[in-house]
């Protein structure tokens, strides 16, 4: 049977839209209490994003979680209460003991599969997902779904064909990363029932600068304190690890901030950076206590040479000055250097590398338990569609996992 006929002409009890980590495990527990679930996925392959993510390792989970690590502008206490409704040490022994996927934590916090191979963590998924009785069906993009006079519902794929059942479940993805398939399909039939989505927006996505600095230094990476503001008013600072590009910034820090920039606002925010972070030195006590030392031997010692003297450039010390002879006004264009340095963004990469999307179906429109539609009876969500953004490191599938959960064991029960 090909793609495109399979299923036509039977009733299941439900279908999953999107076989990706949320649907993909929303099949494997409806399946497991018995329900008849057809999974269907628009590219021939299913788990795309699955493939591709952490360079093709796959940051399976984060080995620690907190409410802070999520950002939604919706109800922070609906969040909590799905979010932590399969808690992280049962999700990682479902992995483990029941998939049979030996993980690893890294000296980042991050989960990856001792394998190192995200075609493994794809490969013991699909197993269980046939194990438990769930048909996989690929190369199958719906069109549209219609709501039949029984309540059942039909769905129309783009080349013709139909499915009917009676419960639906969408768990297409967002925007970010369209390569491997995603399009916004589920924005438009959360629409279509009814539904508000939220403005989306690019997130965990490169920054782009037209500042002269960011292609001078392109491939200098180091450790930073950076700091979103909004009036000189701190909204968020992280510690980690930055990159300079050819057109902007990057790293785990910018990634983790950049959803101020990217995601609709009314005021604009302003980005400065520690250089060195946390390894830093306190610049101005160093400063003050002067020495013989030289301005560029201090600076190089710190961080990479070409940042070192692009800084000192900026500051207008020399590098050849010792630190005793630097007046108060060289001393504090330094330390504004070092510590405070401003980065102009004008934008970022945009959905094409975005590695999620920000923004989405709210939360408070769906019933917590089971994540069905407060609108329309039958019809459940799960994963990325959701207006819930994890920070980078396995935040956001573990949302996937958690929430394709929810709506599979949901599936066994009466609607509403």
């Amino acid at each position: 049977m090909n793609a495109s006929s399979a299923g036509e002409g039977e009733r299941w009890s439900a279908i999953v839209i999107g076989a990706g980590a949320a649907g993909i495990l929303c099949a494997i527990f409806a399946a497991r209490r018995g329900v008849k679930v057809l999974l269907l996925e628009s590219r021939p392959k299913p788990g795309a994003k699955i493939r591709v993510s952490g360079g093709g390792r796959c940051n399976v989970l984060p080995s620690a979680v907190a409410l802070e690590d999520y950002v939604t502008q919706g109800s922070r206490a609906a969040l909590r209460n799905v979010l932590f409704s399969w808690p992280l040490p049962d999700v990682i022994r479902f992995f483990e003991d029941e998939l049979g996927l030996a993980l690893k934590i890294e000296s980042t916090g991050k989960m990856f599969p001792e394998s190192d191979s995200s075609k493994e963590v794809v490969d013991v998924l699909l197993s269980e997902c046939a194990r438990a009785g769930a048909v996989l069906r690929g190369g199958c993009r719906v069109a549209r779904i219609d709501r039949e006079e029984d309540g059942a519902f039909a769905i129309h794929g783009e080349g013709g064909e139909s499915w009917h059942a009676d419960r639906v479940v969408v768990a297409t993805g967002g925007l970010s990363l369209p390569k491997t398939g995603s399009d916004g399909a589920g924005y438009r039939m959360a629409r279509a029932f009814g539904h508000t989505i939220r403005p989306t927006y690019p997130a965990l996505v490169a920054l782009r600068s037209n500042d002269a600095i960011s292609p001078e230094l392109a491939g200098v990476s180091l450790p930073v304190t950076a700091c979103v503001a909004v009036d000189h008013r701190p909204l968020e600072s992280r510690s980690g690890d930055f990159l300079f590009t050819h057109g902007g910034f990057s790293g785990p820090v910018i990634l983790d901030l950049s959803h101020w920039f990217t995601k609709p606002r009314e005021a604009e925010p302003s980005l400065n950076v520690k250089w060195g972070g946390e390894q830093a030195p306190d610049w101005e006590s160093l400063l003050r206590r002067g020495g013989s030392q030289k301005a560029g031997a201090i600076a190089r010692d710190v961080l990479p040479r070409r940042l070192a003297d692009h800084l000192l450039e900026r500051a207008g010390v020399s590098s050849e000055r010792k630190l005793s002879e630097l007046t108060r006004e060289e001393r504090a264009h330094w330390v504004e250097c070092f510590e405070r340095f401003p980065l102009p963004v004008q934008g970022s990469e945009g959905y094409a590398k975005a590695e999620v999307t920000g923004g989405g179906l709210p939360l408070e429109e769906v019933h917590l338990a089971t994540l069905e539609s407060r609108i329309v009876r039958g019809v459940h969500f799960a994963g990325e569609i959701f207006d819930v953004t994890g920070r980078l490191g396995g935040y956001n599938f573990l949302w996937a996992w958690v929430t394709g959960r929810k709506a599979g064991l949901a599936l066994s029960s009466s609607p509403g």
